[in-house]
């Protein structure tokens, strides 16, 4: 839900997307781009659009990018309710821009797996600081390393399998908005689309 075309402005002018513009520019083989030529390697070339979108994620800078759509009083019912729908829309794909992209499995299985090793770690070195149980009882303190190791597996599971139930939930939204977004052009109701 990118406006491309602030995209290509935003690559030939912003700081931040420096090393998008140069590797455009290598790519091309030309001293400088225009917005036009960017745009056209935007379109052309997704790893762009993909770096782009990455790194306002990085930044903290969403990639929803739709204006909030005014409903005027002498609107149609038909142009109020799609842009009230938009609008819905728009405040979903906002809580749920996290999961824009297909889950990262190995960031999962590092986050989760830290947590788990640290863990281990600090009951390891409460047990050996504190009690006997390495002497008296170690089955049961393995057991709960197994147990923790286990737990930590169904989470990065189930977190995986919500992340990608979150994805498709997106996907849809995004596809239903860029419909009602057609309408909308098409009915006269929506004149601007994209925030400045």
């Amino acid at each position: 839900m990118l406006d491309i075309q602030k995209a290509a402005r935003l690559i030939k002018e912003d700081g931040l997307y420096t090393f998008i513009y140069n590797e455009m520019k290598e790519l091309s083989g030309k001293e400088g781009l225009t917005v036009e030529e960017i745009l056209h390697l935007l379109n052309e070339n997704p790893k762009f659009l993909d770096d782009y979108k990455t790194l306002n994620s990085q930044s903290e800078i969403s990639n929803i990018q739709i204006r909030e759509q005014i409903i005027n009083k002498d609107d149609s019912e038909e142009c109020k309710s799609i842009k009230k729908k938009i609008n819905e829309n728009r405040r979903k794909l906002l809580s749920l821009e996290a999961y824009g992209n297909e889950p990262d499995s190995m960031l999962y299985a590092v986050w989760i797996g830290s947590a788990v090793i640290f863990t281990i770690f600090v009951i390891h070195n409460l047990v050996v600081l504190y009690t006997y149980w390495y002497e008296n009882h170690p089955f049961y303190v393995y057991l709960f390393y197994l147990f923790s190791v286990i737990s930590g597996f169904l989470f990065y599971r189930k977190k995986i399998r919500d992340h990608h139930r979150l994805h498709k939930k997106f996907r849809e939204i995004e596809k239903e908005t860029k419909t009602l977004i057609e309408k909308g052009k098409e009915k006269g109701c929506i004149d601007k689309i994209y925030t400045d």
